[in-house]
């Protein structure tokens, strides 16, 4: 599963990597512990082909639990994600996401030399809202030595092919391969009321 992320560039370094017509800068800052139930950056493109930002909240609440994740494999399939993979697609901007390895529940954090869009789908709920899930693959040989899923990361080529509402080809995308940089990060991070600069820091070497 993908449970963490971080974001922890600027406003004007999204519009600078994405065509991003609207502006919620107001709200905007640099986070370091994107956790579930939070409102968090997403991006996709109107009927009008505008690409739009928006906060959407991280989590479908199905009793008794939260879906944050939906499996790329079978994203299709589900009724409850069906509709959303055909209509409601959007990636969520990062720069890093975390996994615990066990035992001792050690994070580590993934993180590439760039920015990143991670797949994801926006889900209508009852109260008719609009709540995001991240899409995740089977994990790397980088990520699966600490946790056997990881977040669909798309490349800068998928991402307008993966947004584009009229073209089908988005179900013919791939997971393409990237490198990741693996280090462990401090057991703070285990507390969501922690959001600092300090959280993305290695305490050890690289995996």
């Amino acid at each position: 599963m993908c449970g963490r992320f971080s974001a922890t560039f600027t406003w004007d370094d999204l519009k600078a990597w994405w065509p991003i017509e609207n502006d919620i800068a107001l709200n905007w800052s640099p986070r370091f512990n994107i956790a579930p139930g939070q409102d968090i950056c997403t991006v996709g493109l109107s009927i009008y082909d505008e690409w739009k930002a928006a906060w959407i909240h991280w989590g479908v609440p199905l009793k008794p639990k939260l879906l944050i994740n939906a499996r790329r494999e079978s994203v299709a399939d589900k009724p409850l994600f069906r509709q959303a993979y055909r209509h409601s697609r959007v990636i969520v901007p990062a720069d890093g996401f975390y996994e615990w390895k066990s035992p001792g529940r050690q994070p580590f954090r993934f993180t590439l030399d760039r920015p990143f869009a991670m797949a994801a789908i926006l889900v209508p709920y009852a109260d008719r809202t609009w709540h995001v899930v991240l899409l995740t693959t089977p994990a790397d040989d980088s990520v699966s030595r600490v946790h056997d899923r990881m977040p669909w990361v798309l490349s800068p080529g998928q991402v307008p092919i993966w947004l584009n509402r009229l073209d089908h080809h988005y179900s013919e995308l791939k997971v393409m391969p990237v490198k990741w940089q693996v280090y462990p990060v401090t057991t703070r991070l285990n507390q969501v009321k922690n959001d600092d600069p300090d959280l993305i820091l290695p305490i050890g070497k690289n995996l």
